[in-house]
C-alpha cells in the first residue's frame, strides 16, 4: 500500500506544483534529509530543498478551493438540481404506468 500512497503523492505534488503537506521541508521527517521526492521539482534531475517547489500541497488545495467555491457550489447544486428532475421525472413515470395498467384492466386482482 505504500507503493500506492507514494504514487498518489507523486501525482498529486507534479500536477499541482507543490511539495510536502504545509512546506517543502515536511519531507525531513519522511527519511528525505538530503533532498524531497524528485515530484516536487520542476527539473527532476536537480531536485533539492532550495530548487523544489516552495509551496505546500494543502495550502494549494486550500487556496484552489477557496478561489473556486462559487464554481464549485453552484456545480453541485446542479448535480441536485438534474438527480431531484430525474427523481421526479421517474415518479412521474410510475404514476402513469399504474394509471395506465388500470385504465386497461380495471377488475384485474
Amino acid at each position: 500500500s505504500s507503493g500506492i500512497n507514494a504514487e498518489y503523492g507523486d501525482s498529486v505534488q507534479s500536477v499541482l506544483h507543490c511539495c510536502g503537506v504545509n512546506k517543502t521541508t515536511d519531507w525531513k521527517d519522511y527519511n528525505h534529509p538530503l533532498a524531497p521526492p524528485e515530484s516536487c521539482c520542476e527539473d527532476q534531475t536537480k531536485c533539492n530543498y532550495s530548487t523544489a517547489y516552495q509551496d505546500g500541497c494543502f495550502t494549494v488545495i486550500n487556496t484552489f478551493v477557496n478561489h473556486n467555491s462559487k464554481y464549485i457550489g453552484f456545480g453541485v447544486l446542479g448535480v441536485a438540481l438534474v438527480e431531484l428532475l430525474g427523481m421526479s421525472l421517474a415518479c412521474y413515470l410510475r404514476t402513469f404506468i399504474i394509471k395506465r395498467t388500470e385504465y386497461l384492466e380495471p377488475h384485474a386482482a
